[in-house]
């Protein structure tokens, strides 16, 4: 199976994974006492694309390298590894903290047990997946820079980018249940716009025929959708401060 294939069937997994979130389906029927939802997060999702990062990886290793490398394979390769440990890790404490929530009574939230498990299950497993999420992703592309492309420009250029804009979207929707709650996500966002700066870096010795490497074009599509984000979320907390802090106090002409 081609390669943009392999990063189709990935960014369809994903988005389909954030949909999932929003179905009372999936959350309602059960097996026992885990929910639907965290069986496909935790096992069918997980192993799905496992599966297709171990294809890809093979794939470009068997390439020659390019005359520019940014970082070795050796530790892009041991950071993969590692980061895709944490990103599953993050998802096995999630999963874990979400089921043990949905069995607490409302006489129960204001204890400390319930208030451990919803850090667990809100602030620490988010920030460890998604940030594990872009940093094996971070490294996923730069081991793809390293390696000779066997694609030309034009191989797929519309494809990858909707790709881009189908996992920026579905990250979009997964942070959508912070709501109020973003400055909880500050680890996430600043390990973002690292990764960012860093793929930015990396990939100006070929930034004229980056449409050859479409897992990077479609990494850096879904950054821009996230860092969009990021920029809105702080724009309008700046906006909301200055409108506090103008605010006439109702006393004022008493």
């Amino acid at each position: 199976m081609e390669n943009i294939e392999l990063i189709s069937i990935a960014a369809v997994l994903i988005f389909g994974s954030f949909l999932a979130y929003k179905s009372k389906f999936f959350h309602n029927k059960k097996i026992g006492y885990i929910s639907f939802l965290q069986i496909f997060y935790l096992i069918l999702i997980p192993g799905l694309l496992y599966t297709i990062i171990f294809s890809y990886l093979l794939d470009v290793l068997d390439r020659p390298l390019n005359d520019y490398v940014f970082i070795k394979d050796k530790i892009l390769i041991s950071l993969l590894l590692l980061s895709i440990l944490y990103t599953y890790g993050g998802l096995a404490i999630h999963g874990v903290a979400k089921t043990v929530s949905s069995y607490f009574e409302k006489k129960d939230r204001d204890s400390l047990v319930f208030k451990v498990n919803e850090y667990f299950h809100m602030n620490f497993s988010h920030n460890l997946t998604f940030i594990g999420g872009v940093v094996t992703a971070t490294c996923f592309a730069l081991l793809e820079l390293n390696h000779f492309s066997p694609y030309p420009k034009e191989s797929s250029f519309l494809i990858i980018i909707l790709n881009g804009c189908f996992i920026g979207l579905a990250s979009v929707l997964g942070l959508s249940v912070y709501k109020r709650r973003w400055l909880e996500l500050k680890f996430f966002f600043g390990s973002l716009w690292l990764m960012i700066i860093v793929l930015i870096y990396a990939v100006k010795p070929y930034i004229k025929n980056v449409e050859s490497y479409p897992f990077t074009l479609m990494l850096l599509v879904a950054f821009s959708i996230l860092a969009g984000l990021n920029i809105f979320l702080y724009v309008r907390r700046i906006k909301n401060k200055i409108r506090i802090n103008l605010k006439v106090p109702k006393d004022f002409f008493e």
